[in-house]
């Protein structure tokens, strides 16, 4: 997959995950689950997601050591327990390398270096946002739905990594959509400066656009737009 090609994906994967961090503001949740259990479990998930991330030649080695064992004592098993563990061993393999593929094509260069994963940091975010303000954590959760794909696929075709340009499309982009669900004029464009700002000088935009768009919401008394 080429370069293109790969962050297209990347931020279509982005785009999806950022919509199921806003589904439950738009319908009801099946019970037991609220949204505050909703993102735990999503929290749990990202984090089991950059471990599986940091530690991937640990769970190799596990495995083969796994396979290795599993081959010594499977001759003396029936024919009845050695298929089902050889399905287990294998469908162990393919789990595996499903998750690595998709970590593969996920990861940021500077996040395969470093050994971790940007949708935890959305995460992290998105949860920082819901305790900051639960009526008001929806527009930093349209922020990062917005600002982080136009802004990069942006600075793709100017082939820059940062660029004040592709920051400004993102804002503008970020500023129809308020408009367009009633945030009137002058908060749209501040909120919509303050979450291109968090994406261009932030280390780590993910975490950043939610939670200090959320907070400008907050501060700037937008309406408010709580969970079911």
């Amino acid at each position: 997959m080429n370069i293109v090609a790969r962050e297209v994906y990347r931020k279509f994967v982005h785009m999806i995950l950022s919509l199921l961090l806003m589904l439950p503001y738009f319908c009801a949740l099946p019970q037991p689950l609220n949204i505050y259990s909703y993102y735990a479990l999503g929290l749990f998930a990202a984090a089991a997601l950059n471990a599986v991330a940091a530690k991937r030649m640990v769970l190799r080695r596990r495995l083969a050591a796994f396979r290795g064992d599993l081959r010594t004592h499977i001759t003396s098993l029936g024919d009845q327990l050695r298929g089902p563990l050889k399905a287990f061993e294998e469908a162990m393999e393919s789990i595996l390398n499903f998750v690595e593929q998709q970590i593969e094509l996920l990861e940021r260069d500077y996040e395969k270096r470093e050994g971790y994963v940007g949708l935890l940091y959305g995460m992290i975010g998105g949860v920082i946002s819901l305790l900051l303000s639960p009526c008001h954590a929806l527009y930093g959760l349209l922020a990062i739905a917005v600002v982080d794909p136009v802004a990069s696929l942006s600075n793709l075709a100017m082939g820059r990594e940062k660029s004040l340009a592709g920051d400004a499309l993102a804002a503008l982009a970020y500023c129809l959509l308020l408009l367009g669900v009633g945030v009137p004029a002058a908060e749209s464009m501040l909120l919509s400066l303050i979450a291109a700002l968090a994406e261009y000088l932030s280390p780590e935009d993910n975490l950043t656009i939610p939670v200090f768009t959320t907070l400008a919401a907050l501060a700037l008394d937008l309406p408010a737009r709580c969970p079911p």
